[in-house]
Parts: C-alpha cells; structure tokens; sequence
C-alpha cells in the first residue's frame, strides 16, 4: 500500500495483491528476512508508468487491444473513485463552500460595476450640463471668454470674433451650426449619463433619427460657412505712394515715437498675423508695421508706404489696403515713425499689412534710434548684424548695403524749438481713448 510493490507483482501472477502482501508479513517471522527482500526489490523494481509498462506488469502482451483494455479500465477506475468521492460529505461541503465564495465575488463585482456607472453618469452630467450652459451663454448671451490664442489675460465675446472675419449672415448662420454641432453630442451624453444613473428604458428611435440627421446637418452648414468666409481672403491687392525726403545734411535720423517698454505686457490686444485687435476698446484694429532699409536709385533719400490687405474681389482687397493709416512726420533730418498703423472704416481681418521702405543713396549715413528694432524687419547690413543690435549706431549705405561706422563723430539730430520743420504727413488723432496717439502727438508737440 506504500509503495505498490506488491500489487505490481499481484498483476504480473495474476492473484489477489491481498496474497502476495500475507506472504510478506509470514515472511518477516524468519528474522525480518522478507522486510530486506521487501525493500530491495522496491528499489530495483521500475515502475509502471505508461500503458505498455503496466501490460508487461501484469504479463500481457503488447498490442492495440489489450492498450485499449488497460485505458478504458483505468478511466473506469478513475471514474468510479471520483463517483465515490462526489458522495463524500466532505465533497459536498467543498463545493458548497467554493460555490458561496464565488457568488460572494459575483455579487460585489455587480456592484462594484453599478456603483461605477452611476459615478461615471453623475460626472458625465455634470460636464455636458457645463459646456451646454457655458457655450449657450457664449453664443447667445456675449458672455466673454478667455483668449485661446495667447498666453496674455485676454477676454472677448465669441461674437465679436466671428465679426472679425464673416459678414453678418454667415456668421450668425456659422454661430448657429457650431452650436448645433456642439450641444447635440452633449445632450447625448446627458441622455445616457441618466439612463447609467436611473437605469431607465426608452425605446423612441425617432429622437436619434433626429439628432443625427441635424447634426449633420449643421456639420454640413458649417462647412460651407467655413468655405464662405475663407473666400473673403481670395484676391490681394496693394497700393504704395513714395515720399521724397529733403535733407541737406548726410545723416538721416530714424526713430520710434511710441516704442513699448515691455513688449510682453504692453496692452490687452490679440495679434492675427500682423493685425491687433483691441478687444476692450470696441474692437478697434491696429497692425505692426514693418521697416525696410534698402539702397536708394538716386541721390536722394525717399520714404515708400507700401499697404497690402486681401478681399473677395480685387476691388474689396483694394478697398481694405486703402483704409490702412500709418502715421508719420519729418522734421528736417529727423523721421519719426509709429509703431503701430490703423486699420479705419471696417473692422474686418483681411490679412492687412504695411511696410516702410526708407532708401538711403550711397554714401549716405542713417542713424538707427533706440527701439527701432520693434518694427525692423531684417534690414540687410555687411556685418550680418542682427536688428535688435543695430540700433544707436551709425550706418553709411555702399553698394552692398548698410556698413557699420565705427567710431563715427556724434551728430546731433535736429532739436524740436529749431523751427526748421517740413511735415509730410500730419498725425491725426481720432480716438481720444487712443493713448498710444496721444503720447506721440505731445512728443511731436514738444519738439
């Protein structure tokens, strides 16, 4: 029962393992002879593993059916001793042990699951209820929203957004579809974050129908107001007008009336490109200029405005690059120029710039004051001098461009009681909430 040594050598005789195990215990009453007999042959005994190992235990011979004998009486074997042990009360008491612990686990996953349904609705509610009262008062009640395009505190309406770019039809109806767009899929999840919290049943397709074919519908609008507002930037057009400077003397002086000292916090304006808009001053547009130096054809110093803006039409693109104003003067050598140019008469986004070309003859010098930089935009010099490191210093034209004077002789630029003044473009001031204007115009008062 041990080791199974003599129910093996029980099969290979073909008795009763009953036999071979009393003829052992006899044995051992002649001095424990048969216990060493019993032991040795334990270990030099191989045991039956496989099927043909046990058919040569019990003197059979190896073939397919006595294989196939020995399978089907061990599966009835094994089968009759699983029955015995089903009937076993401690079987009975295992199972029914297993089979609580695994309803108990059931049960608390159920739960666990529901639980984190109904968190899950309470939280998806309370975000779609969020963005449907926030993007309602957005587009229906003005209010203000943060500024996405910048890192600056800036708040404007939504309307007045849309308002820089589309007309008045195409915006509204664009208003429209984006609201559309967006409150439909949160009203969905309103709808489902209810049914995960209350478990409810509604079986009414027509709703979805619904609201899938008007959701399309405005994605659809949407689009096509896209594709509306984007045909206002179709054509371009520019105008230019050239300004002959008189000046008797060889040094041209350049400066910035307005310059920003902190050009990280300077005013609540949003930038599109190079337009500004004044979001807190009734969306008043503004643009920054940009500053050419180049090589004068002749032997005169010349002032160029070059404006540019897009449209539908090369007409409406004309009409948009005539209403920009750039404000500046001339007082005998001296040039004062506006950091900033307007843009008048409408208060559309059409991609408007400006450029100022200054064009100084050969052998001429042009001094660069303090902050000219800001409006500079990559003036071509020999020494590949960056423009921030330009200014406060002398530059005299050649026929490769601006060379740096190195100790150059300090000329006094023209002071403002000389009286000797030639203005060629008076600065007009007509917004007195404009203080940037303002401030240039007591400059230039003072002179």
């Amino acid at each position: 029962m041990i080791s199974g040594l003599s129910s093996g050598i029980a099969s290979y005789l073909g008795i009763d393992p009953v036999i071979v195990r009393v003829v052992f215990v006899l044995a051992t009453l002649f001095y424990g002879a048969s216990l060493l007999v019993y032991i040795l042959l334990w270990i030099i005994v191989p045991e039956a593993n496989t099927t043909s190992q046990k058919l040569e235990m019990r003197g059979e011979a190896v073939n397919l059916t006595n294989i196939e004998k020995s399978i089907k009486d061990e599966f009835t074997n094994v089968k009759t001793n699983f029955s015995k042990w089903q009937k076993n009360q401690d079987y009975s008491k295992l199972n029914d042990n297993v089979s609580s612990v695994v309803n108990f686990i059931g049960r608390i996953a159920v739960i666990s699951f529901k639980v984190i349904l109904v968190i899950v609705g309470i939280w998806l509610f309370f975000v779609s209820l969020g963005v449907l009262g926030s993007l309602t008062g957005i587009m229906f009640f003005n209010d203000t929203i943060i500024s996405p395009f910048t890192w600056n505190d800036i708040n404007f309406a939504f309307t007045d957004f849309i308002r820089l770019f589309a007309d008045p039809f195409t915006g509204i109806v664009g208003m429209i579809s984006l609201y559309l767009l967006v409150i439909i899929p949160a009203l969905a999840v309103i709808y489902f974050s209810l049914k995960m919290i209350f478990r409810f049943k509604v079986r009414n397709r027509a709703i979805g129908i619904i609201g899938i074919t008007l959701w399309l519908v405005s994605l659809m609008t949407l689009v096509v107001a896209g594709f509306r507002t984007a045909y206002n930037f179709k054509s371009d057009a520019d105008i230019s007008r050239t300004y002959t400077i008189d000046n008797d003397r060889d040094t041209l002086f350049v400066k910035l009336t307005n310059p920003i000292s902190d050009r990280y916090s300077h005013h609540a304006k949003e930038r599109f490109n190079r337009v500004y808009v004044d979001f807190e001053n009734n969306l008043k547009l503004s643009g920054k200029p940009r500053l050419f130096i180049l090589k004068s054809d002749n032997d005169k110093y010349s002032l160029e405005i070059l404006k540019e803006a897009r449209g539908m039409t090369k007409e409406d693109a004309l009409k948009h690059a005539k209403n920009l104003s750039y404000n500046w003067q001339q007082i005998d050598s001296l040039i004062s120029l506006n950091r900033y140019f307007e843009i008048k008469e409408t208060k559309k986004i059409r991609d408007q710039e400006l450029n100022v070309y200054i064009k100084i003859p050969v052998g001429k010098v042009v001094y660069l004051g303090n902050n000219i930089d800001q409006i500079a935009y990559g003036i071509h010099n020999i020494e590949n001098i960056y423009d921030w490191d330009m200014t406060e210093n002398y530059w005299i034209m050649t026929e490769d461009g601006l060379s740096l004077l190195e100790n150059a002789p300090v000329v006094e630029s023209p002071e403002d009681s000389s009286g000797n003044e030639t203005e060629i473009e008076k600065i007009e001031v007509e917004n007195d909430d404009d203080d940037e204007i303002r401030q240039m115009k007591k400059e230039l008062d003072s002179m």
